[in-house]
């Protein structure tokens, strides 16, 4: 039976009052859901290529205007003859604007026509289909280089970051609160040794492990989330060392140890409950991280395999095709929305779950 303290108990109630987290994490919850369902929601296969006949209503014929503007110019000498003559012979001064603009030795003379130009319209050739194709009515997030839709792609996309960042951290929250709790609790040459191989580890260069395992042993969602795992852990491990630093020299966890209880009994049952609040807290902040460095992977071309529906590949596209601006808009806009919603929920719960009181000068 878990053992929570009284001041564990009033951050939970704080938390009920914080309205703005509540409502990010509906919000972040719906998202979450809303992605779960990219099957039935999107009514594209995000690795399909679209059918370019079904395109054919959007192709626009060109039309070519040619504007005929009869403008005169010259240079008339100080003699009157007139040097460097442009434009029509033997016109009618009287249509058109003159000016006359006096040079060193001689004046420039312009002469533009009075009547509006005339235009010669013609009609060309359609252009070809080509992708990326700009938004329409079957595909309203656009097309893709690959002739894949943009919204089945950016949903499912979402819905890979979201597992990914899920499974990453509840990954990292469990390591790094195994090594932190018996780094915290027991102390001595385990602290010592734990300590020096988490500043050991913590040097490794990570990107240069990524590119080295992908290019040995290829790209996957399992290599990947492995890989960052090992190195995703630190930080909590700090934090819940921390933590049982604090609380292993209280009062419950001497009257448990007087009781007999074992070391397991005491770091999950007494000690872990009133530890929560690294974990609790920290949790948004790692959701949000692992989702935007897998987009940043993808991006550079160093995380999910080529056809995997991704945010960051989609950006990696708007990179070659700047005009396409339905390539970075609609990714874009999806990754800051969740991170935007998950780091309002991570300031409400850190906020409930501070320990310092509040105070307001009058």
């Amino acid at each position: 039976m878990f053992h929570f303290s009284p001041l564990a108990k009033k951050r939970w109630r704080s938390f009920r009052r914080i309205r703005r987290a509540w409502w990010s994490l509906i919000g972040l919850g719906a998202i979450f859901v809303f992605c779960m369902l990219a099957d039935v929601v999107c009514p594209c296969d995000p690795r399909a290529v679209v059918d370019t006949a079904t395109l054919e209503k959007y192709r626009t014929p060109v039309i070519e205007r040619t504007y005929d503007i009869k403008t005169v110019r010259y240079n008339l000498g100080a003699n009157g003859e007139i040097w460097d003559y442009e434009g029509p012979k033997d016109v009618n001064e009287s249509d058109y604007n003159i000016t006359r603009t006096p040079k060193e030795g001689y004046t420039r003379v312009f002469m533009q026509p009075k009547a509006p130009p005339t235009v010669t319209e013609k009609v060309l050739e359609p252009p070809e289909i080509s992708f990326p194709f700009r938004p329409c009515k079957e595909h309203p997030f656009g097309i893709d280089a690959g002739g894949r839709d943009v919204y089945a792609r950016v949903i499912h996309g979402m819905r890979i970051a979201l597992l990914f960042g899920l499974v990453l951290a509840f990954w990292a929250m469990f390591i790094g609160l195994v090594i932190g709790a018996a780094e915290g609790y027991f102390g001595g040459a385990t602290d010592m040794l734990c300590q020096r191989f988490t500043e050991i580890w913590s040097a490794v260069p990570f990107l240069y492990v990524m590119i080295f395992i992908g290019s040995t042993m290829g790209r996957s969602f399992t290599i990947l989330l492995v890989c960052y795992g090992i190195f995703n852990w630190i930080a909590v491990s700090y934090y819940m060392r921390a933590e049982f630093l604090r609380l292993r020299v209280r009062t419950f966890v001497e009257a448990a140890k007087c009781q007999g209880f074992s070391a397991a009994r005491i770091i999950f049952s007494h000690i872990l409950p009133n530890a929560m609040t690294p974990l609790i807290t920290l949790f948004p902040f790692l959701l949000m991280g692992a989702i935007g460095s897998l987009a940043a992977l993808d991006f550079l071309g160093f995380g999910l395999p080529p056809m995997t529906p991704s945010c960051g590949e989609l950006m990696n596209q708007a990179q070659q095709f700047r005009w396409a601006w339905w390539l970075i808009l609609f990714p874009a806009l999806a990754l800051f929305v969740v991170m935007f919603l998950t780091v309002l929920v991570g300031e409400g719960l850190r906020d409930a779950f501070d320990p310092r009181q509040k105070s307001k000068l009058e």
